[in-house]
């Protein structure tokens, strides 16, 4: 009688008949991971810990895999750590299998980025390690447009502030919402099409924050989910690491200059910005935290311990700080 497999089974046998790797034990859905896009299990086996990850199979997840194992590759022989891709008995980095794609990558036994002002020079020059070593190499389009940093979706801010309004009095939110909204206009203005000629792009990270940067203590283990990576515009990158790393919750000047200017300095020991990227820079940085926070207001009744009407007053604060940032870099000024 032919017994019929089911579930993480399943996964099981498939590692087993398409791996090397000896006993294979049953999979384990990887605790507090997202997954919404594909699933991500941990396999333990006599060769070791790793990670499953499990796509809808199509021609454009193979590109994109076969893209992400190269990149991953280039990376590690830049010396830049990275989850290395387990190759299969075929010598693919996935395996094919009906309608779903099973790929393999070492477990590395890490915890998202503390923030530490070490923490952060590290993280600072392996983003401008990423960008100089991957200087030239194909980058496919990416599935998310390219110059997201540059505009504040409206709809979803406005969704943003009624969240506030129905918390606050409405006249009391007002000045930081008008503020907030010319900051936007503004932004826009430094970040239109007509200007993004003059910003550097290439083959970029596309979401890198803590989350993505595996640490033990101050040491960098690995820069995981790069399948955002691809041809961009290097303001998003840093952009996000600005927000997520140095502004998000803060409103201290003092800790904010701190933060940035460390980041910036260990950065560009790798690549140095230009003159229009560090100005319209600060304006990107905006624009990208005023999208998180709002988008992520959508799910959840509080973001990083704050809700939305306080936030309203924090963006503006945090906003008009970038922007005098920005005023001193176009006039030359000491950030």
């Amino acid at each position: 009688m032919t017994i019929q497999l089911q579930g993480l089974e399943v996964v099981a046998d498939i590692i087993r008949k398409n791996y090397d790797l000896g006993d294979v034990g049953l999979p384990r859905p990887l605790e507090g991971a997202h997954q919404r896009r594909h699933r991500k299990m941990v396999v333990e086996t006599s060769k070791g810990v790793f990670l499953a990850k499990t796509y809808t199979r199509s021609l454009v997840v193979i590109d994109s895999l076969n893209f992400q194992h190269r990149l991953s590759e280039h990376l590690f022989a830049n010396e830049l750590p990275v989850a290395r891709i387990q190759k299969a008995i075929s010598g693919k980095g996935y395996v094919e299998v009906d309608d779903w794609v099973l790929e393999l990558q070492e477990f590395v036994k890490g915890e998202p980025m503390t923030l530490t002002l070490k923490t952060l020079e590290i993280s600072a020059k392996a983003l401008g390690k990423f960008h100089t070593v991957c200087y030239g190499l194909p980058a496919p389009p990416r599935d998310v447009n390219m110059w997201r940093f540059s505009e504040v979706p409206m709809d979803i801010f406005i969704s943003f502030f009624n969240m506030a309004r129905e918390e606050k009095d409405e006249s009391s939110l007002k000045p930081y919402y008008r503020y907030l909204i010319e900051f936007i206009q503004r932004a826009a203005q430094e970040l239109s099409i007509e200007k993004r000629s003059e910003f550097e792009v290439g083959l970029i990270h596309g979401d890198w924050h803590g989350a993505n940067l595996l640490f033990s203590g101050e040491k960098l283990l690995a820069i995981i989910d790069l399948e955002f990576a691809g041809q961009g515009c290097y303001l998003e990158d840093i952009s996000y690491a600005i927000s997520n790393l140095c502004i998000r919750t803060s409103v201290n000047p003092d800790k904010l200059r701190m933060r940035t200017l460390l980041l910036l300095e260990h950065y560009e020991k790798k690549r140095t910005l230009s003159y229009a990227e560090l100005v319209a820079l600060f304006y990107a940085v905006g624009v990208k935290h005023i999208t998180t926070v709002s988008y992520q207001s959508k799910n959840s009744s509080s973001v990083a311990g704050y809700t939305p009407a306080q936030w309203i007053e924090r963006l503006a604060f945090q906003c008009r700080w970038l922007e005098e940032q920005s005023r001193k870099a176009r006039w030359g000024e000491k950030l």
